[in-house]
């Protein structure tokens, strides 16, 4: 019998890790096996039990319901709805935020598109009449998660975009079937869920590097004028993140569970990397450095 990680059931289910592991101590919902190192492993017929609950939940039932059924009476309860709501093919779409409303140029789904944030429009609208809806917000303020659950309770699809965020916050918006994505997200991470498969292949998510290998070792060797030795430590921060996001995209993975475990973990580090170029070329601006970017 074949077992997962519960990160690799996370991504397979769409369900974030922290929820399982409520489901878990809360409800008694898909209890996993632990490994002799005490680490979570769950069955092919629990990620099953899992996606039925997260569709039955976001058809309105409760999980408290849900909690004591077996897997068949979850099947038959799941038959009586046509079709998974993620699944069901959006129409129309919007786009709220600086960076988001930019995506997805020239797509007919597109019904508006809003480039200031999200708190701002929801001051200003705060009205939806589409089937899906992207917010982005670089924190996951009470008001932005109130917001979205909200939103959720008349659209089918909502997906919020952020950069950092508690993981108390991130736990209430997968409790309302919200899909929440640590930016910078690009246009194939919103269709990857727009179909409802976060699973399906795609292209690596990369973007150039700023900064060649050698220039981040010889900003390593610099001698700053600042009290600190920032630009020395971020310089090769970068390097061992930049070595591990090539590591990442280039290990095998010996199933489609780990395969997807490694295309997430470049992307991580490719999120990471952006970050840290920013981080390098605001303290050496500080400091007054001499730093060459790559054209």
């Amino acid at each position: 019998m074949q077992h997962f990680s519960i990160g690799a059931t996370a991504r397979m289910t769409q369900i974030p890790a922290h929820t399982l592991r409520k489901w878990e101590s809360r409800h008694g919902i898909a209890v996993p096996v632990r490994t002799n190192t005490g680490r979570r492993v769950y069955t092919e017929e629990q990620l099953e039990l899992l996606r039925l609950i997260k569709l039955l939940t976001a058809n309105g039932h409760a999980l408290s319901q849900l909690a004591d059924q077996e897997i068949d009476a979850l099947r038959a309860l799941a038959a009586l709805h046509q079709s998974e709501p993620q699944r069901t093919k959006v129409r129309s779409l919007t786009l709220i935020g600086p960076s988001v409303s930019r995506l997805l140029h020239g797509n007919p789904m597109i019904e508006s598109r809003y480039g200031g944030e999200a708190a701002e429009w929801l001051r200003e609208s705060g009205k939806v009449g589409t089937d899906a809806v992207v917010i982005e917000s670089p924190t996951l303020g009470d008001d932005i998660v109130e917001f979205a659950q909200e939103i959720r309770q008349r659209v089918p699809l909502v997906i919020v975009v952020y950069a950092f965020a508690a993981r108390a916050k991130l736990s209430r918006l997968g409790d309302a079937g919200i899909t929440a994505i640590q930016g910078p997200a690009n246009d194939q991470d919103v269709l990857v869920r727009l179909e409802g498969v976060d699973d399906a292949p795609r292209e690596a998510k990369e973007s150039p590097r700023r900064f060649s290998t050698m220039e981040l070792a010889r900003i390593a060797r610099l001698n700053p004028r600042l009290q600190c030795e920032c630009p020395n430590h971020i310089a090769k921060l970068l390097m061992d993140i930049s070595a591990f996001e090539r590591y990442s995209r280039e290990c095998a993975g010996s199933s489609p569970a780990d395969t997807a475990l490694h295309r997430q973990l470049g992307d991580i580090s490719a999120a990471a990397r952006r970050l840290f170029e920013d981080a390098l070329i605001a303290v050496a601006e500080a400091d007054g450095l001499q730093i060459s970017l790559r054209d």
